[in-house]
Parts: structure tokens; sequence; C-alpha cells
């Protein structure tokens, strides 16, 4: 995580809280030591420890904070594409303008692709896989509803694999339901099953469709 200002940031905040109730997720500050410099041993035995690194930080002025920038020239070297090789690089990025604002003819005139460019460059000269871009739209402007799709999204991001199908997706949200049922007082827990049970019967009604529709092309396949 690079951010200057992280405390004062809400987007931030509320994406750091999202990623606190996730197993096996690692939520790292970037900050320099008193020398002003990176503990660059501690920096890499936590990158060795994870299979998946994800850069988050909002945009300034079109490049991501000094911070992140001086973290990647004292910690990463051409050699570590030894053993970063094959891990998988995320970007999480937060820009204050609507995304069509980056694309020629918009204000900015610039695609984000192009601004973040350089990071692709990195994972290609690590050999890192590098992930979808994941980008978070006007965050203070967004209703409940864009939120809580956001917050869905964004522990997808961390957790799911890197390709992953819209069936992984629908036993991903089932299972978090499952688990915050369990833990959950009498009156959400009656709310969180009837939201299951909808969700449960949904799906099932779509799984229903997908074989008719299956069925009815073998069909049309022997006429």
């Amino acid at each position: 995580m690079a951010h200057p200002q992280l405390r004062d940031s809400g987007t931030q905040q509320f994406l750091k809280d999202g990623a606190a109730v996730l197993e096996n997720v690692t939520w790292h500050e970037l900050k320099v030591n008193a020398t002003g410099h990176f503990d660059i041993m501690a920096e890499k035995k936590l990158l060795r420890s994870h299979e998946r690194v994800v850069f988050q930080f909002p945009l300034y002025w079109y490049a991501a904070p000094a911070v992140l920038k001086q973290w990647v020239d004292e910690v990463l070297a051409v050699s570590d594409k030894r053993w970063l090789q094959e891990k998988e690089l995320g970007l999480v990025v937060s820009v204050g303008q609507p995304l069509k604002e980056y694309r020629l003819g918009g204000r900015e005139a610039i695609p984000l692709s192009e601004l973040l460019s350089p990071f692709k460059a990195l994972a290609q000269r690590l050999k890192m896989q590098l992930m979808p871009l994941f980008i978070v739209e006007q965050f203070s402007y967004q209703s409940e509803k864009q939120r809580q799709k956001l917050l869905i999204d964004y522990q997808q991001l961390l957790e799911l694999p890197r390709d992953f199908s819209f069936k992984q997706r629908q036993d991903w949200f089932e299972d978090k339901l499952k688990k915050m049922i369990a833990v959950s007082n009498i009156k959400n827990k009656k709310e969180l099953e009837l939201v299951l049970n909808t969700f449960t019967a949904r799906r099932e009604q779509l799984n229903d469709l997908k074989d008719d529709l299956s069925f009815t092309k073998k069909e049309n396949e022997f006429d």
C-alpha cells in the first residue's frame, strides 16, 4: 500500500477494512526507516512469502506516489526474477476523475493503461504474471450499493485465481455468506439466511437454464 496520507483516505481505509477479514492476505504499508530507506531484507522476505503481489495506490499527477518508486528502486533487482518469476502482480489504482476522461477526447486524453505501462514493463522484466488492472473510480461519489460491489470485487481480486471463472465467483460468494451466518447474531443471521437462500435458488435456476440450452443445442446438432 503506497499512500502519503493513508489515515486521511476514505478509499484506502474502506479497502483496508475489506482486506482485514480475509485469510492469507497481508496488508503492508510502505514505510521507510529512520534512515529514509527501506529494510531491503525484510521487504524481500515478505515478497518471497506471497504468490501474489498487489501494488495499491492513488494516481497522483499521472503516476504512483513517490514512495512506491523508491521501493521499486531500492528493493527490486533484475536478478530477483529467479524467484519472482511466475508470481502474480496486481495493480489497484484509485482515481478522482471518471474513467471516461482517461481516453482520447476525454479531459485527460491518455488511457490509464498507457499511464501505468511502466508496471507492465516491470512485470515483463521480472517475468511476473500481470493481473487485470483494478480501478477504483471516484470512491467519494459512489453509492452504498456501488461500494458493496466494489468491496466484493476487491476481495475476489485478492483471493480468487487470476483467471477466475463465473462459477468460482459464485462459490466464493456462497462461502462468504455461510461464514457470515455462522458468526452473526440472531437478527442478522435470519437476514443473511434469506440472502443465501435467494442466491442459491437463483443459482440453481441459472444452472437449469444452462442445462436446457445445452440440451437444445445437442438436439439441433442431431437434426
